[in-house]
């Protein structure tokens, strides 16, 4: 535990790091502070230009002809057993059709700034770790540290748990600020949370938050194999973008399977449906649907097995190779 209080000091005294964090940071506040702003309140004015746009349409003489032509046939646009009261109800504008937001609502967020900030603190843990182990390869302050512990899988061990706690607690922090101040300005508003979306919230954050200290566990494990930062962001950047081009030129079964990008939103929400236009359509007659399910646990198995692979042959190879 002594060497790994000692690498946490030394992560945390990175000036790199530091900036990193307050980058996450800022960009928490951004993304929190940009979805309370989008989904503030309606003032008086805009509620009173809406009303007038709602009477304007209502009085116009194209809308009268509209509302003319559903009454006289309502079936036709709204299928059998329409009846008149259906043409007014469906037809006539409301005030919300000339607002421009939505009131703030949790369950919404999930898929929007939710998910948003989990993929840029990821993005964020994984250049913190990739920092971390490339400033100590640059430097040459690996080397120094085995002369005092030359245990190297023990040097290695301490240095992965101390960017893995960094990167967790960082993470924890910043996705429980932005959701509690989501939920005391929804309840300020007097907007409700049920108990169902506060637990699918928590969830969603849990998720988050292992994606994100596995993140940075990941950059460092391939930094210290490839002995530098710029090195592993540009092993990742071809595997993300170069990897999705060959998947689509790929003659495999369900390519999309493989996807990085389907595989980290699979974790995400908790699965996602793929589109895979060599799907057949399904019974004749039927409608075409292309899509099959990535689940939860399919995306897990993979992101674990990339983080697996990367962490052993990083602690392999640094216990065999020389260090400078």
């Amino acid at each position: 535990m002594s060497l790994v209080r000692v690498e946490l000091s030394r992560l945390l005294h990175r000036r790199a790091v530091v900036l990193l964090l307050v980058a996450a940071a800022l960009l928490t506040a951004l993304v929190a502070g940009t979805t309370l702003w989008d989904t503030r309140p309606v003032g008086a004015d805009e509620l009173a230009s809406a009303r007038a746009q709602v009477q304007e349409q209502v009085d116009s003489p194209g809308f009268e002809k509209q509302l003319a032509g559903c009454r006289a046939d309502p079936a036709q646009l709204f299928g059998p057993g329409a009846t008149g009261a259906d043409c007014a109800r469906q037809l006539t504008p409301t005030e919300d059709s000339y607002l421009s937001r939505s009131p703030l609502s949790l369950d919404e967020q999930r898929d929007q700034g939710g998910t948003a900030l989990i993929v840029v603190l990821t993005a964020l843990m994984i250049l913190l770790g990739a920092t971390f182990a490339g400033a100590d390869w640059a430097t040459g302050s690996t080397g120094n540290r085995l002369l005092f512990e030359p245990r190297r899988a023990k040097v290695w061990v301490a240095k992965a748990v101390a960017v893995t706690l960094a990167c967790l607690v960082a993470a924890a922090l910043l996705l429980v600020a932005f959701w509690v101040s989501l939920y005391l300005v929804a309840e300020s508003r007097g907007i409700a949370t049920g108990a169902t979306v506060q637990g699918q919230v928590r969830w969603l954050a849990a998720r988050g938050l292992a994606l994100a200290a596995m993140a940075g566990l990941g950059g460092y494990a391939l930094t210290m194999l490839l002995r530098s930062t710029v090195a592993t962001m540009a092993l990742l950047f071809a595997y993300t973008a170069g990897g999705e081009v060959l998947l689509a030129l790929a003659p495999v079964d369900r390519p999309g399977r493989w996807s990085p990008a389907n595989n980290v939103s699979a974790w995400i929400h908790d699965g996602v449906r793929v589109f895979d236009s060599h799907l057949p359509c399904g019974t004749a007659g039927g409608p075409c649907d292309q899509h099959y399910t990535l689940g939860l646990l399919d995306s897990a198995a993979y992101l674990a097995v990339l983080l697996v692979l990367a962490v052993v042959v990083s602690l392999v190879l640094f216990r065999g190779r020389d260090v400078p």
